[in-house]
């Protein structure tokens, strides 16, 4: 009795010990399963597109026809998401299925010049040893080189150019030289490939969609559901799209302080901004190279070779930029593609078309040797701009080489401007008209070296202020730098247009920052008038898309109303963004009769003047000093610092304002 019972405890460890693989083995089913239906819905609804192209082609239609047909094979799928449709361009669209990213793109499926030899498989994938002498620890910390040039082998227009650069970049640092190509370069081969390499050059084409700037693949092998759901990659029918988040999540290690050049078009673009970059750096890059727009074969080499022997010289990414941008000149000299570069100094810029200063100091060749900061300067003690628009300060070091110091930039109140800055430069943001100061503390080992200090006046537009808000309304407005929003006036109404009508690739902007209340209303009339499925007007709350419009409601105005969910300072964004240089209807939107359904107001105007006085001063002392007491919309505009709390400072804060000061 006794060995039996012993004999059924052991056999029923047994069985709980054999369960569990079990249990494991059975999620595992269920994701392959899940995984597999997915991926049936990705084919089952490209198929659909697929015959509708091939029929559009076969009976001669032209190429808008043939995307057209696409277009509305997909608007007739039940796989597709009705709500999934977006970024239309000349070339196609973007959509959902099931919530995962797909793009029917006809100039890659149909326009390529395919009259080229196919590329062996046993030369997909090819590693060549340099013969250069490494000399000394990288930046890069490693010295090797990854070519990805998924395009080779399918399209005529690529050259050795990129593999000529790659291996001269071997040869000088003695490291191997990687080439992955054709159909091998899969989105897990190319994550794995990355880890290594201290220089990454992209040779392929690229789209943006969304709020990313994708690399294109000529195969969509090794990419999962997962990857599409979330928009890290792009299910394009038989190939794929990834971008910088793909990579960051598949790579099997940190990278290794790489310098990435994308030989890409639009990985740089705005309405990317600057996505696949900030994944890249985050994953470990040291440097990412791009292009605002499309760029020319013949520009970007022109670029490439001045660039990199600059760097294979010895010299800093920025020497490098500069030595190429003094060639060459900015744009693109055969389009109108700006370089960009963003690294831990140089972040994505406001406006990538527009010619960018660049300030990295990483190096090819080893780190450079401490340099001790003498003396420092700022190039201005004092800088004026509107609302929304920003100013640039640089930081001047003496020596011009020295790196052992850090610089701390702080605003001594972000209600009227903002700072973001590095060891270099920082960049001041005007958010409320007023007056405040920039501080500028320069920390070498620990210990403060000095300071110095910006002036910042922010300024109202008059013409803005007048033309979107409402009669007696108070709001502050700021509009975009390049194609700001314009105030006119027709139909009896004083409004404010877009200013990029005619201009390809181009967004026109008008922003607005308000501290509401939860249950309060922003109002507003809009009017917008562009050729349907490539210009589009957009309404964004705190970055959340609330209206994303296309072609023409030229009849009439109409009006949108936002409620506040919750208490706190909200900003509205109007946009009109082009894609291409398509022309349609007004080619504008316009926005009309702004309306807060609180009290907004200009900080520091407490009595409601429309300008900041001395009397507004002595109201606050007199609240203050209990002699008469200021309503709760009175209060939020009387705390000019932002601290919660209305006392001396703040009469003081609002009488220099006052004074000029």
């Amino acid at each position: 009795m006794k060995i039996r019972r012993v004999l059924s405890m052991a056999l029923a460890i047994v069985l709980v010990f054999a369960l569990v693989p079990v249990a494991t083995l059975a999620e595992s089913i269920d994701a392959a399963a899940y995984e597999a239906t997915q991926m049936r819905k990705l084919d089952n609804a490209w198929n659909t597109l697929n015959v509708a192209e091939e029929a559009a082609m076969n009976r001669g239609a032209s190429r808008i026809e043939v995307i057209n047909a696409v277009y509305e094979a997909a608007l007739s799928n039940d796989l597709i998401d009705r709500d999934g449709f977006s970024d239309f361009t000349k070339d196609g669209f973007f959509f959902t299925v099931d919530g995962m990213y797909c793009a029917y793109n006809y100039r890659l499926r149909n326009e390529l010049n395919t009259n080229v030899a196919p590329i062996p498989e046993d030369e997909q994938l090819v590693t060549v040893k340099g013969s250069g002498i490494s000399t000394g620890t990288k930046d890069a910390e490693s010295p090797d080189v990854f070519l990805i040039a998924p395009y080779y082998g399918h399209d005529s227009s690529f050259t050795d150019q990129y593999k000529r650069e790659a291996q001269s970049i071997a040869e000088a640092t003695g490291g191997e030289y990687t080439l992955i190509q054709s159909t091998a370069a899969t989105g897990p081969a190319i994550a794995e490939n990355f880890v290594e390499k201290g220089t990454v050059i992209f040779d392929s084409h690229g789209t943006q969609s969304g709020t990313s700037s994708y690399l294109c693949l000529t195969t969509k092998n090794g990419i999962t559901q997962e990857d599409f759901s979330n928009g890290w990659a792009v299910n394009a029918g038989s190939a794929a799209y990834i971008d910088g988040r793909y990579i960051q999540h598949h790579a099997p290690d940190t990278l290794a302080n790489c310098m990435v050049w994308m030989a890409i078009c639009e990985g740089m673009k705005l309405q990317g901004r600057g996505t696949t970059g900030a994944a890249l750096l985050e994953a470990g890059a040291g440097v990412v190279y791009g292009y605002s727009q499309s760029v020319t074969f013949v520009g970007d080499y022109k670029y490439e070779e001045t660039f990199w022997n600059v760097m294979k010289e010895g010299g800093t990414v920025a020497e490098a930029f500069q030595a190429m941008k003094d060639r060459w000149g900015t744009p693109d000299p055969h389009g109108d593609a700006y370089p960009i570069v963003m690294s831990p100094v140089d972040d994505f810029p406001t406006n990538p078309d527009s010619e960018q200063t660049v300030y990295c100091e990483w190096t090819l060749f080893g780190e450079a040797e401490p340099v001790a900061l003498e003396s420092f300067t700022l190039d201005t003690n004092a800088v004026e701009m509107y609302v929304g628009r920003s100013a640039t300060v640089t930081f001047g070091r003496v020596p011009d080489n020295a790196n052992q110091y850090e610089l701390v930039w702080t605003s001594a109140n972000e209600n009227i401007a903002t700072v973001n800055g590095n060891n270099r430069r920082a960049n001041i943001t005007g958010v409320n008209p007023g007056t405040t100061t920039v501080t500028c503390t320069v920390m070498v080992d620990g210990q403060v070296f000095g300071t110095a200090t910006v002036a910042v006046t922010v300024n109202i537009d008059t013409s803005l202020y007048d033309s979107l808000n409402v009669e007696g309304g108070t709001i502050a407005f700021g509009t975009s730098e390049q194609y700001p929003f314009i105030a006119e006036e027709a139909d009896g109404r004083f409004y404010a247009k877009s200013g990029n009508g005619g201009v390809g690739n181009s967004t026109s902007s008008v922003t607005a920052t308000i501290n509401m209340h939860a249950g309060e209303t922003l109002t507003f009339d809009y009017k917008y008038s562009s050729e349907n499925n490539y210009d589009w007007f957009n309404f964004t709350v705190d970055g959340q898309q609330k209206l994303h419009l296309s072609g023409t409601n030229n009849a009439n105005w109409q009006t949108y109303t936002y409620t506040a969910t919750a208490d706190g300072a909200v900003t509205f964004v109007w946009s009109f963004t082009k894609d291409g240089s398509v022309n349609g209807g007004d080619d504008c939107v316009k926005i009309d009769e702004v309306a807060y359904s609180g009290q907004s107001g200009i900080p520091g105007d407490v009595d409601g003047s429309g300008s900041v006085t001395i009397a507004d001063a002595i109201l606050v002392h007199r609240h203050v000093l209990g002699l008469n007491l200021l309503n709760e919309d009175q209060l939020a505009i009387a705390d000019i610092n932002g601290d919660g709390d209305v006392n001396t400072v703040d009469a003081t804060l609002i009488a220099r304002a006052a004074m000029g000061l």
